[in-house]
């Protein structure tokens, strides 16, 4: 029977639920069992009839005490067998959980891939688109500049530079085998 990964969680949390508590009750018990002590009083005189009723109480007292002994242990075995039959089925839908869990993580891991494949390349594009329009206003500023420059020139009476061409190159997004590389470009001057 096929089931749904809520289905199993609640499943999973009752069966683990359960475990804990027999577990934590045969602890107890265990506690128990090594706490259970006979008190025993000697007699305060050594006459026979003091000591017949110290005999007749220990026997009683340790009758008592081996009642008690057996009955926790009664109880521990029964805790123990309930044990063995509940924590294989908690075992067994707490392995089904955690693969059904683990395939939803690569079905996620997968898709975060494909889709983030396309957001990167489109984004890829939009910096190119950029990079190529600003290379554009960089070569028409090279322009105005190679043509607007001589006046300049002449009315300082003096060579002038009035832009300084310090950027050699523009960022751009370049694919490689199994990644992206934003890196440089150089600006391509002659280009009109």
């Amino acid at each position: 029977m096929s089931q749904t990964i809520p289905e199993l969680q609640i499943e999973v949390r009752a069966l683990q639920a359960e475990v804990t508590a027999l577990q934590e009750s045969r602890d107890k018990l265990y506690k128990q069992r090594t706490s259970c002590r006979v008190t025993v009083s000697f007699p305060k005189d050594n006459t026979p009839e003091a000591i017949a009723e110290f005999q007749q109480q220990t026997a009683a007292f340790g009758e008592q005490w081996l009642q008690q002994i057996a009955e926790i242990d009664r109880e521990i075995k029964a805790i123990e067998k309930e044990l063995q039959q509940t924590e294989p089925v908690y075992n067994s839908k707490q392995a089904e959980l955690d693969k059904l869990l683990a395939g939803e993580h690569w079905k996620q891991v997968e898709y975060d891939v494909q889709t983030g494949e396309k957001r990167l390349q489109a984004q890829a594009r939009r910096i190119n688109q950029a990079a190529a329009l600003l290379e554009s206003e960089i070569q028409a500023l090279k322009a105005l500049y190679d043509q607007i420059n001589p006046s300049y020139s002449e009315w300082y009476e003096q060579p002038t530079e009035i832009v300084e061409f310090a950027a050699k190159t523009i960022p751009c997004a370049f694919p490689s085998s199994n990644r992206l590389i934003l890196g440089n470009k150089e600006i391509e001057w002659e280009k009109k």
